[in-house]
């Protein structure tokens, strides 16, 4: 009986935190994201350099991921198998590594001859992804699209077939306006 109590309170815990999780994501959903953040460089691996604010005009995919999270790497080709991404398709997505001890700058490179990346790739502190998640919960994958007029459109966390699809759903929709 011990063990059952137990085990039900873990998964009450569990479902709740994703309830409060998603709940916050939706909060934010249809706001222009801070100033500072807005305004934060995003440095990619081949010396470019983003902001969400001079991205302003494009659909913009900030895809956050680890090289050694399993359900990142499950998640990648969502994002490779991504539509119009390019100068003139009016999208820009930019992977984002958390950097970690085991998510060296050599390792993120692998990484993307791996999975045949071809979207610019940085990496990204752990204060600096919560800050453009708005959240404490720094798990990953996380995907953040912003529409054309800079608002933060959806906020998908984790990767399964459902956000998968919805991902692309909402690429596409807002590609359409």
């Amino acid at each position: 009986m011990k063990i059952f109590s137990i085990a039900a309170r873990t998964s009450l815990a569990i479902a709740l935190a994703f309830f409060f999780s998603s709940a916050e994501a939706n909060q934010k959903v249809g706001k222009l994201p801070k100033e500072s953040t807005a305004n934060h460089p995003l440095r990619t691996l081949d010396g470019r350099q983003f902001s969400l604010s001079g991205l302003r005009g494009k659909v913009v995919v900030l895809d956050f991921f680890a090289v050694w999270c399993g359900h990142s790497r499950a998640h990648i080709p969502t994002m490779t198998g991504v539509k119009g991404d390019g100068p003139e398709s009016g999208l820009q997505v930019i992977g984002l590594a958390v950097k970690d001890r085991e998510s060296t700058e050599e390792r993120v490179r692998k990484f993307i001859q791996e999975f045949n990346i071809k979207y610019p790739v940085g990496m990204i502190s752990d204060p600096d992804f919560s800050d453009y998640v708005q959240s404490k919960d720094i798990g990953v994958p996380q995907t953040l699209v912003y529409g054309r007029d800079g608002r933060l459109v959806a906020h998908f966390s984790g990767h399964d077939d459902r956000i998968a699809a919805d991902i692309t759903a909402t690429i596409n929709r807002e590609l359409a306006k």
